[in-house]
């Protein structure tokens, strides 16, 4: 549309009111005006806010990178639970936030754990601490029903799966989504 400008367009429209122009001519005044990005740009993160992503991005790792755990407590075996009475494992060790259980959880048995530690092999549940109150470093006893199998346990790749889109593009960046990039 050569050099026509907006006010010029809308003043030839036949009894123009703005809140009644019909659909296509306002898509065939948008589209005559505003001129689609074509372009695409490699920025630094520090840069990107507010921006647009050009394509989609994709997760080169898992988040969390392990199996682990959601909740400070004791990771331990479902399969041992009683539904009928309470149960009593023997604690054999702790494992802090990112550490690795280096022993075998066996049946009957379980493991101090903090939050964010990798899950022990074997074990596919945490009990917070707050529900075993009369824990002891030896053992602890839980009631029937207060927990279930998987419960507090944060599965590798839960938040972004490698491989998997973490954010699509046209997806404008936020301080969140710079944050997810950054990570």
């Amino acid at each position: 549309m050569p050099n026509r400008t907006l006010s010029e367009i809308v003043s030839c429209l036949a009894g123009y009111d703005p809140e009644a122009l019909p659909v296509g001519q306002a898509q065939q005044i948008i589209h005559d005006f505003i001129k689609p990005v074509c372009t695409v740009e490699k920025i630094a993160i520090r840069s990107a806010l507010g921006r647009v992503l050009a394509t989609d991005l994709i997760s080169p790792i898992n988040v969390p990178a392990h199996d682990n755990s959601a909740m400070d407590g004791f990771a331990l075996r479902s399969t041992d639970l009683k539904t009928d009475a309470p149960t009593t494992l023997k604690t054999i060790g702790t494992v802090h936030a990112g550490g690795v259980f280096q022993g075998i959880v066996k049946p009957g048995e379980c493991v101090r754990i903090m939050t964010g530690a990798v899950m022990p092999a074997g074990c596919d549940t945490v009990i917070p601490q707050e529900f075993v109150p009369g824990a002891t470093e030896k053992s602890i006893i839980i009631p029937p029903g207060v927990v279930s199998a998987g419960d507090n346990r944060r599965l590798k790749g839960e938040d972004l799966e490698a491989g998997r889109v973490a954010l699509a593009k046209g997806r404008i960046l936020r301080p969140s989504e710079l944050g997810l990039i950054a990570s």
